[in-house]
């Protein structure tokens, strides 16, 4: 199952738009992942941050599946 948010794993980083993409696509395979938004979370607080600052983490025992899926997703755009 999940394990706790601070074990996981960073695997990609890109625009929301993109990130959300991946998501999508990890999360039809079975592949749980969290979104950290520090664009939002930036202007939300009255300071910036890069759009492209959306990192997509997952389970350290996801990191190779969810590796190939980016990768696959990455040839096809």
């Amino acid at each position: 199952m999940e394990k706790n948010q601070k074990d996981m794993i960073k695997i990609y980083t890109d625009s929301e738009i993109n990130v959300e993409r991946v998501r999508v696509e990890l999360a039809k395979i079975g592949i749980p992942s969290l979104v950290k938004n520090e664009f939002k979370s930036g202007v939300m607080a009255g300071f910036g941050a890069s759009p492209n600052a959306v990192e997509l983490y997952v389970n350290p025992s996801d990191l190779e599946e969810a590796s190939q899926l980016i990768n696959d997703l990455n040839k096809h755009t």
